[in-house]
């Protein structure tokens, strides 16, 4: 019995991407195409691998037991395969080639871009292709394989685990700070700003986000007076007096707008960034000079 490495290839996307659709999107296939291949490797095995008793009502097709036994080789296979790409990039003593990172806007500016120039010093044989992506689509372009590297953000108390296939390099934890007009008094603790206006955001939005973790946390309702999707456009409220903002410290210029005062407070919390890479390229000496690049930037000073 022969069983086709790139087909078995092709059987571990359909599990890790829940369907034959799917999987056809991060392999750059046609779903015609996936099915063939799943359908030549049933011959190959004669094993019965997808179950096509469910596809009414437009459910996508699932993994027999079997399937799901056969996918879990594959998924060593994937990781011999890639140990051993590895292996030969690192036996030809040089580090040359891309690697293509997505990631959010403050992420971009406070710890990629430094990144980045460091590695142009140190590994000039290496490219890094910077995408901002929202994260959503930054995890589907990883799946597929049109990214290497993707930076996410997590409340530091409540971590998700990565997605499947995946691997989480946690980065820095990015502690949250109250940035206050100039001209208002000191607060002491988050009530003495209960009644002034605060910058909001849409739903879905990082400044919706944080504020309203910091309502839930205070029980304060804390009026949004104003509307912003990024903390950028939230500072400039701020620095002309008309509001207050809660922002992470890396969305922080590192000179301090003239009219905004920076207030560090207790129990304001913090987010956790991280580096979702594919878990069987954990080892590849490119993706590794880049996260140690990120490593590096992230640390204090």
């Amino acid at each position: 019995m022969h069983l086709s490495p790139y087909r078995m290839l092709v059987l571990r996307a359909v599990a890790e991407a829940g369907g034959v659709t799917a999987a056809a999107a991060r392999l750059h296939l046609a779903p015609s195409g996936v099915s063939q291949h799943l359908a030549a490797l049933e011959r190959e095995s004669g094993l019965v691998l997808l179950d096509r008793s469910r596809r009414g009502g437009q459910r996508p097709a699932t993994l027999t037991a079997a399937g799901r036994q056969l996918a879990a080789h594959a998924d060593r296979l994937a990781e011999v395969l890639a140990d051993a790409a590895a292996d030969a990039l690192a036996m030809s003593h040089r580090l040359a080639g891309e690697v293509r990172v997505g990631a959010f806007p403050t992420a971009i500016r406070r710890l990629v871009v430094p990144a980045v120039l460091a590695l142009h010093e140190t590994t000039p044989g290496l490219r890094v292709a910077v995408h901002e992506l929202h994260e959503t689509t930054a995890v589907a372009a990883l799946h597929a394989g049109d990214l290497d590297i993707v930076l996410v953000e997590d409340e530091a108390n409540a971590l998700r685990p990565p997605p499947p296939g995946l691997l989480a390099h946690r980065l820095l934890d990015d502690p949250y700070r109250l940035a206050v007009p100039l001209a208002w008094p000191v607060p002491g603790d988050v009530g003495d700003l209960a009644d002034r206006p605060w910058v909001d955001g849409p739903a879905g939005s990082a400044v919706r986000g944080v504020l309203d973790r910091l309502r839930a946390a205070t029980g304060l309702p804390l009026r949004g007076a104003h509307t912003c999707l990024e903390f950028p456009a939230a500072l400039a409220l701020v620095d002309a007096g008309l509001a207050v903002a809660l922002v992470p410290d890396l969305a922080l210029p590192r000179t301090p707008e003239p009219a905004t005062q920076v207030v560090r407070l207790p129990g304001l919390g913090a987010r956790t960034i991280s580096a979702y890479a594919q878990r069987t390229r954990r080892l590849a000496p490119l993706l590794g000079a880049v996260l140690d690049a990120l490593r590096t930037a992230a640390e204090p000073g």
